[in-house]
């Protein structure tokens, strides 16, 4: 096994005591998909879970290594004699090992949390397992800027712009490109704010990526988007990027109609297809959210894999988006739909606040975000033109 750079040393052990926060004597689950070694979507290599698993068991933990099968299927899920109310299944032995564990760290994009099967939170959710999904699953992601970026630093971001969004507050997206939304803040549905850590509840992403997904009601406006996040991407059937923009029109809250070229076609099919499960839920504009990671756009010799080069890139500072469809309350439906339909570059307004001013997240200069970024002058940060291998 090769030696580990000291950048994927700094990452993985940044990932375990932050993201993770794996405890001596906790029984901690470490999931890898067999196809991601070969091509596959689970995209991961051996000296990722190695180094996992040597650090797991450094902080004095018991670690368990699972290198599973996916179910082999069609990535899109819907069309003439398809019935997504039948999904595959979690592996019976995954399944059953994520409900003995402490702590699960997924490398495995079909085990996501909020993105494929409901299945996944509803095992969580009967122990409360805390779920770290790692997104850096290779050697030379953990070892990039994207890895090395402090995890605390990219909280702090997240947090601060989490505190804007106050119930009942106006939000308006605009964009160059002619995009202008604007809706209201709804109260989460467990917790009076947004304003909170990953400390609540048993998701954490490594790299921290996202502030929270805030709920919206009554959107209005039309939001011209180029793409839509990679997993639904996939299963609805439309390329990232898009060949042509896609005009999505918004009305009370709910969307009325795609325009453009092939992809606004096929939106338009898919939409009518799973309002059959989901009724008008399938067309809410159901909340909005957007990246907090100052490093998240990578180069191809860093990651070869053009979708998951997009997938990091839906997490930089300058991205946002927001979320059509809703599947939260179809409990009987197996899967989480989640498709965020991405703007990178504008505006985004919470109230008398910009969260985002000419393609950048100003949460970055919060003083507390600077003060923490002052005790990692040696990794990247705040900065991350300074730090790029080739720059742009």
């Amino acid at each position: 096994m090769p030696l580990i750079p000291k950048q994927a040393a700094i990452a993985v052990a940044d990932m375990v005591d932050n993201c993770a926060k794996v405890k001596p004597g906790m029984n901690v689950l470490i999931i890898a998909a067999n196809d991601g070694l070969h091509g596959g979507v689970n995209i991961v290599d051996q000296e990722t879970v190695t180094w996992l698993h040597a650090v797991v068991v450094q902080r004095d933990a018991d670690a368990t290594v699972i290198w599973c099968d996916i179910p082999s299927r069609p990535a899109i899920i819907w069309g003439q004699g398809v019935d997504p109310s039948k999904a595959w299944r979690v592996p019976l032995v995954v399944a059953n090992a994520m409900r003995a564990a402490d702590v699960v760290i997924s490398n495995a994009v079909d085990l996501t949390y909020e993105e494929e099967l409901r299945e996944i939170p509803d095992i969580l959710a009967e122990r409360k397992i805390k779920y770290a999904r790692n997104m850096a699953t290779t050697a030379s992601l953990l070892s990039s800027n994207w890895g090395l970026t402090p995890y605390e630093l990219v909280s702090e971001i997240r947090i601060q712009a989490n505190a804007f969004a106050k119930p009942g507050a106006k939000w308006v997206m605009t964009h160059p490109n002619g995009s202008h939304i604007e809706g209201y803040v709804v109260k989460p549905e467990d917790m009076d704010d947004y304003a909170h850590y990953r400390d609540i509840g048993v998701y954490c992403p490594f790299p921290e990526g996202v502030w929270s997904s805030i709920r919206a009601r009554d959107a209005e406006g039309v939001g011209i988007i180029n793409e839509i996040g990679v997993i639904w991407a996939r299963h609805i059937g439309v390329p990232c990027p898009f060949k042509q923009p896609v005009r999505v029109y918004i009305e009370r809250g709910y969307i009325k109609k795609f325009e453009g070229g092939e992809e606004a076609e096929t939106l338009t099919r898919f939409y009518k297809f799973i309002s059959e499960y989901l009724g008008e839920a399938a067309y809410e504009v159901r909340g909005f959210h957007g990246g907090v990671h100052p490093s998240a756009i990578l180069e191809p010799h860093q990651c070869p894999n053009a979708p998951y080069r997009h997938f990091i890139e839906h997490h930089h500072w300058s991205s946002f988006h927001f979320h059509m469809g809703n599947s939260r309350r179809a409990k009987d439906f197996p899967y989480l739909m989640h498709v965020s339909a991405e703007l990178r570059g504008g505006d985004l307004k919470i109230g008398d606040h910009y969260v985002y001013r000419n393609g950048r997240i100003t949460t970055a200069d919060h003083p507390k975000v600077k003060a923490i970024a002052e005790k990692y002058k040696d990794r990247p940060g705040l900065e991350p033109e300074r730090w790029l291998q080739t720059p742009r």
